[in-house]
């Protein structure tokens, strides 16, 4: 990593915690040194904080940014992430998954599900949280009559223990695990700074498979007026993708990129390599050929591949992956 006078000069993503933008807060950039110097010692300094902007350091993607900084090594526990080891061999785009949180007591995150059905994990360096889950389906009592979530659970006007909340209060130094599918809100009890990853692996990539099949029947019924347009289901693929960050032939791409090594490991008779130079075993290895074999199945079975032209230009399309699964099983 560079020196400190480097990292000042970081631009980190800022949430106003007082300002809704759509489902989340209002985001500006700021540089680190501004947001620390001009904000966050301002802030611990004023006596009378019911006036000032409460500003959360948010999906700061501080690995992305620093790679050869090396500050943490991802837990063995969390060491099968998919979705991390996706984005670390893609070469068309740099994206990841790994997130610092920086906020002040009182800065909070809106009622949500995490991205793509994942799991996600956060680690408290310093600091307590306060979180609230709901495992999925609770939140469903939680709608309002337009089917719309609450963007924050406290002033929902219902007994949310009565509703299935679990409520944890999260210690500095602790690591919360959150499952898949479970909406949860979070606030910050003290000055709290946490790392904090999305990840995919076998035990949820057919949740994952679910939940974009029906985030794409939302699309088409949105558009279903412009059915008749030429290559329509291609359009639903571009919607699809812009609304939730994920299309049918990225989500190929994505098992076709965790297919590969493990399909070498298995053949060659080796260990894995997986995420932070962690090792995982052949019976771990062969568990995940048979989810992905299982992922890609589901993939075939639905109609809506055949009527997609990204498919039919793909060096190995999914049926040719899925022969190389089947020969390994």
């Amino acid at each position: 990593m560079g020196s400190s006078k480097d990292l000042g000069l970081a631009e980190v993503p800022v949430a106003d915690c007082d300002q809704k933008h759509y489902n989340s807060q209002q985001k500006e950039t700021f540089l680190l040194k501004n947001y620390l110097s001009k904000y966050w010692l301002n802030h611990k300094c004023e006596e009378n904080k019911s006036h000032q902007k409460c500003l959360y350091l948010k999906d700061w993607h501080f690995v992305r940014a620093y790679p050869e900084a090396k500050i943490y090594r991802t837990p063995i526990f969390f060491c099968s992430d998919w979705l991390n080891e996706f984005w670390e061999k893609r070469e068309d785009s740099q994206d990841d998954y790994r997130f610092v949180y920086l906020g002040p007591k009182g800065s909070w995150t809106p009622f949500h599900a995490d991205v793509f059905q994942s799991y996600s994990w956060s680690a408290n360096v310093c600091g307590r949280k306060k979180w609230i889950f709901f495992p999925p389906g609770a939140e469903e009592s939680l709608k309002d009559c337009m089917g719309s979530l609450p963007y924050d659970i406290a002033k929902s006007g219902q007994n949310l223990d009565a509703l299935g909340a679990l409520t944890v209060i999260q210690e500095p130094g602790e690591t919360i695990f959150v499952p898949s599918g479970w909406h949860h809100q979070v606030w910050n009890l003290e000055d709290t700074l946490s790392i904090n990853h999305n990840w995919i692996n076998a035990t949820n990539i057919l949740q994952v498979w679910r939940q974009l099949l029906a985030e794409l029947l939302k699309v088409e019924d949105a558009i279903s007026d412009c059915r008749s347009m030429e290559k329509w289901e291609d359009q639903c693929q571009l919607v699809l993708k812009a609304s939730h960050g994920m299309d049918f032939i990225e989500y190929y791409h994505f098992l076709r990129a965790i297919a590969k090594p493990r399909i070498e490991s298995l053949r060659s008779g080796s260990d894995l390599t997986v995420l932070d130079g962690h090792r995982q075993g052949r019976r771990h290895t062969e568990y995940d050929v048979q989810r992905l074999r299982d992922a890609l199945l589901a993939l075939l079975d639905d109609h809506h591949v055949g009527h997609l032209d990204t498919f039919e230009s793909l060096a190995e399309p999914p049926a040719a992956l899925l022969d190389q699964l089947n020969d390994l099983l």
